[in-house]
Order: structure tokens, then C-alpha cells, then sequence
């Protein structure tokens, strides 16, 4: 596929009339820089590569940072990184199955606005939060949280809806306490479900988990996660996993757009 850097900026919806940085424009990054990977290895993006995934089947996100004015300068410098990091692996996550990841807009919701919901107590606060702001556009909602109180770490309607204003526009994507690779994965996984996905095992904590390779497996939940050798750290990194029919029924949702 041959398209120019104008076009792909322009398949995106991007205001050509604005400063174009490519790494936020096009890629989605808030830093404007590909983002460290925690495990060392050297991360990379390709324009080539984001021009076969908006010119084949694609959503749009709208990452909603809710709080993150409460944060004091190093903590907010590390919530951007991992903001831009599941950025950066949702579309690594995806592409395998053709659903690429297209335009990414970042946008805010002050701790004064938030009204609490900065700090997640719960699934009624989490709801809450998606149904009281959404973007009107063709993006998912995928809010973030300052932080997630309890042992919750993100929530979904599934499916979600496409029709903004409604109950289930939105999803709780994660909160920045976690760590780059558990919030990229929470990321991930929601959007997952608001996709249409199920957990690909009976919902803890009433039933088991997944056996075998199924434990990695995106849509088994963290708790289901083996531990990495030697450590009581769950692999997130690697479970990561999704199998053909999960992509062709993601891929059948409404959010999901055809190619440019």
C-alpha cells in the first residue's frame, strides 16, 4: 500500500492545521516519543506498518486520563509513559489478528470534575464514570483513573455501545497504580470485552480458571495469569494471547471501522 504521511494524518481525522508530530498525530503517543519497554528490549513503531493497519478493518480510541491533575510531577511523568506504552502494545496485541488501531486522541477529566471518580471504589463508581463523560466521536472511550481502590483493575460493558450518550459508551480501562505491563494489559483486555469478548473461563472468584495455554490468553483474567518462574509476579507480558475466532468477533463489532 502506497500513502503518503498527509494521507494517513488525514485518514486519522488529524487537524492538519496544528503542529503535526507524527509519534502523537498518527501513533497516538502524548509524549511524543515511543515509549520505554519495562523488559529493556528497544520498542519501534513503523509507519509502514500503521499504514496496513488503517488501511484494513480498525478502531479508534479515545484514552480519557481522569484525575491525573492530583499527581505530582514524577508520578505524572510515569502515568504518561504508561499511558503511551498501552498505546503502544494494544496495537501489537491486535494486529496479529487484523484489527488494527488507528487514530488515539487524549483527552481529561480534572479530580474537581471527576467528582471522586478519579479514585475507583468500585463497579458502581466505575460505571458511573463512563456513563457521566464520553467523546463525541466514532472512538472507544477507554477512561484511566488516577487510581483503582480494592481488587478491581478495569471494567467493561460487553458488548459496548456505539451509540454515545448511552450506558455503554465507555469502559474503565485501567488505573495508572499499576505497573507499565499489568495496565497495558487491563487496557487491552477491557477494550476486549467492550469489543464483545468474554473471559474465556467462568468468572472468578466462583470459577476455575483456564488450563494450560489458555491461561495466556488476554481474556483470562489477571488472577488466572501464571506467575513468572521464580517470582509472585503474574506474566502479563506474555499473556497476552488471542486466537482467530476471538478476532473475527471482535472484528464483527460496531466500533470497529473498514480501512481507508
Amino acid at each position: 500500500m502506497d500513502i503518503s504521511v498527509r494521507e494517513m494524518l488525514d485518514c486519522v481525522d488529524a487537524d492538519l492545521n496544528q503542529d503535526q508530530s507524527v509519534l502523537f498525530r498518527l501513533f497516538g503517543f502524548i509524549r511524543s516519543r515511543v515509549p520505554p519497554d519495562p523488559a529493556g528490549v528497544v520498542a519501534s513503531v513503523s509507519l509502514r506498518q500503521l499504514a496496513n493497519d488503517i488501511g484494513g478493518q480498525h478502531i479508534n480510541i479515545n484514552v480519557i486520563r481522569v484525575g491525573f491533575d492530583a499527581l505530582g510531577t514524577t508520578a505524572l511523568a510515569d502515568a504518561l509513559i504508561e499511558l503511551d506504552y498501552s498505546v503502544y502494545r494494544i496495537r501489537n496485541i491486535y494486529r496479529p489478528r487484523n484489527l488494527g488501531v488507528g487514530r488515539v486522541l487524549h483527552w481529561f477529566v480534572d479530580s474537581a470534575d471527576a467528582d471522586g471518580m478519579d479514585d475507583i471504589g468500585g463497579t458502581g463508581e466505575a460505571r458511573d464514570l463512563w456513563e457521566s463523560f464520553s467523546v463525541q466521536n466514532n472512538g472507544i472511550d477507554a477512561f484511566v483513573a488516577r487510581n483503582i481502590s480494592g481488587t478491581l483493575l478495569g471494567l467493561s460493558p460487553r458488548p459496548g455501545d456505539c451509540d454515545k450518550g448511552s450506558k455503554d459508551d465507555g469502559c474503565l480501562a485501567g488505573g495508572i497504580d499499576s505497573n507499565d505491563e499489568g495496565l497495558s494489559r487491563t487496557f487491552a483486555h477491557e477494550i476486549g470485552h467492550f469489543l464483545g469478548l468474554p473471559h474465556n473461563h467462568d468468572a472468578l472468584p466462583d470459577g476455575p480458571c483456564p488450563t494450560g495455554n489458555d491461561r495466556f490468553n488476554l481474556m483470562a483474567q489477571t488472577g488466572c495469569v501464571p506467575f513468572i518462574a521464580g517470582t509472585s509476579t503474574r506474566d502479563t507480558r506474555t499473556a497476552v494471547n488471542l486466537d482467530s475466532d476471538q478476532g473475527s468477533d471482535m472484528r464483527e463489532h460496531c466500533a470497529v471501522r473498514e480501512g481507508c
